[in-house]
């Protein structure tokens, strides 16, 4: 297994996603939550996709969830991640019902050591340029 330190992509927040790197910057997973209809959602953005207020706030997440699925990444072209090959991207379903694209670390990248719905936590890994990616690992 690779270490994670080689792990390094480039990242380029959006302002309606300068909360979430914030809060990543300072160990701490934060998603939108539309303050009227009460629900999460992610990707960041202005509005809620669900009722369209914008009155939309940010709230800590527990940073829990499962693993939806995997993908064991073996060639990259993309600086900051040729040198990390080979390693695991993932979609995980956090706890309050949103979908986030990460990064699963803390297991082997070998098909037979990643289960669907296997439960995962956030873990956050400091990059050299500065920012902070927020991270999955095996929750056991």
């Amino acid at each position: 297994m690779r270490g994670i330190d080689l792990l390094q992509p480039s990242i380029s927040p959006s302002p309606d996603a300068a909360p979430f790197w914030a809060a990543a910057a300072q160990h701490r997973l934060e998603i939108p939550r539309c303050n009227p209809c009460g629900r999460h959602f992610f990707y960041p953005r202005a509005l809620c996709p669900l009722c369209g207020s914008r009155d939309v706030g940010w709230v800590e997440s527990a940073g829990t969830g499962v693993l939806y699925s995997f993908c064991i990444q073996h060639r990259s072209s993309v600086p900051g991640l040729a040198e990390a090959t080979p390693f695991v991207t993932c979609l995980v379903d956090l706890d309050e019902g949103v979908r986030l694209m990460s990064f699963l670390v803390g297991v082997p990248p070998e098909p037979d050591q990643i289960t669907c719905a296997m439960r995962v936590r956030v873990d956050f890994h400091d990059l050299r340029d500065g920012h902070t990616l927020p991270v999955f690992r095996p929750a056991s």
